[in-house]
């Protein structure tokens, strides 16, 4: 009895480990590694972009339309981020696009809305995309 409970033990610590490690490094491939935070004087919402922004449109806003799969378009660049109205582009990440509403070629997903709680000071990070990002 003993015995069992001791192997029944080990296979839950074995099953715990695989989970914390994720899929991807139990199947041989290399775990995402986040960007660490840039640190410095003014630098929230470059982290704040990196963080809801970075992993679809790219860490500088580069886009991924090079790259598999096809997430999202390039921000820096993007007339519609240079040109539009903050409160146009405050309506897209709060409510995203979808469907006809899409503004970019079809090969991009739908972008999904970030409330409050995601993105906590909207017109920081707007301000951001229109400024630093673009430089």
């Amino acid at each position: 009895m003993k015995a069992k409970s001791g192997l029944m033990a080990i296979g839950i610590l074995v099953g715990a480990v695989a989970a914390s490690v994720g899929p991807a490094a139990v199947a041989g491939t290399p775990v995402y590694e986040q960007q660490k935070p840039v640190v410095g004087e003014h630098q929230n919402f470059r982290n704040l972009y990196r963080l809801r922004c970075g992993t679809c449109h790219g860490a500088e806003g580069e886009g991924t339309a090079t790259d598999y799969p096809r997430l999202a378009p390039a921000l820096r660049g993007n007339p519609f981020v240079q040109h539009a109205p903050a409160a146009a582009v405050i309506q897209v990440i709060r409510h995203g696009r979808s469907g006809q509403e899409r503004l970019y070629h079809e090969s991009f997903p739908n972008m999904p809305a970030f409330g409050a709680e995601a993105v906590f000071d909207v017109d920081g990070l707007v301000n951001f995309l229109k400024t630093d990002l673009q430089r």
